[in-house]
């Protein structure tokens, strides 16, 4: 088995509803995503910024790019079950987007 063949296959354990991912409302349209705010507050202690409103005001959410209508950019507004964030960070990797959700907008 190849690398491709090897990704495809852990993204099919990743995203699959009875592992780790959840159904959740993007835009509107029902999406497999996982949410890892656990992943989120390493990445903010590393970089050491303030984490005391991290869990309120932040989300970091993980959605294969076949899943999604559009690109992800920062600074984009996206709507997050029924929740309006500002996109603040988006990565891709092997077909997968890691997008952190800012602040509510609301």
């Amino acid at each position: 088995m190849g690398l491709k063949e090897q990704l495809a296959e852990d993204m099919s354990v990743f995203f699959n509803p009875e592992e780790f991912a959840e159904l959740h409302r993007i835009n509107g349209a029902e999406t497999l995503v996982i949410v890892d705010n656990e992943e989120l507050a390493e990445l903010y202690i590393h970089r050491e910024v303030e984490t005391a409103s991290l869990f309120t005001n932040s989300v970091l959410i993980f959605v294969q790019k076949s899943e999604l209508n559009f690109e992800p950019v920062p600074k984009q507004y996206m709507d997050f079950d029924g929740e309006m964030y500002m996109i603040t960070d988006v990565k891709l990797t092997d077909g997968m987007y890691a997008i952190v959700l800012g602040v509510n907008a609301h």
